[in-house]
């Protein structure tokens, strides 16, 4: 099980505006998908209030695998969780994004096969 991991794979760390626009895509994406704040988070194994601590930014950013694990419920990729649909970033912008998705990756690799699949 992936929350066996020791925590040094699972950490994270981004800016707060990039941290900001992950848990925004997450809400949207929760929201799409018909899901509660409270059943996500009953979905994912965490205590009821946890998907909105999440939202509201209590929680800057969580580890890999309870991304992981919100992107396996709400059904989509992995790498969605990452990509916001676009806000006007700049090529450096991009740029930083996709290197912090390739890290992502490589620490998700080291997690599991069950990371990877979209």
């Amino acid at each position: 099980m992936l929350r066996d991991r020791p925590p040094s794979l699972n950490q994270m760390t981004l800016g707060s505006s990039d941290a900001r626009l992950i848990r925004e895509h997450i809400a949207r994406i929760r929201k799409l998908r018909g899901y509660t704040q409270a059943k996500l988070s009953e979905a994912i194994g965490k205590g009821q209030k946890y998907i909105g601590r999440l939202e509201t930014g209590e929680i800057d950013t969580p580890p890999l695998d309870v991304l992981a694990e919100i992107a396996d419920i709400l059904e989509c990729p992995f790498s969605s969780v990452f990509f916001t649909d676009g806000f006007g970033d700049t090529a450096d912008e991009l740029r930083k994004k996709i290197q912090k998705l390739v890290e992502a990756t490589e620490d998700l690799q080291t997690l599991g096969p069950r990371c990877m699949t979209p």
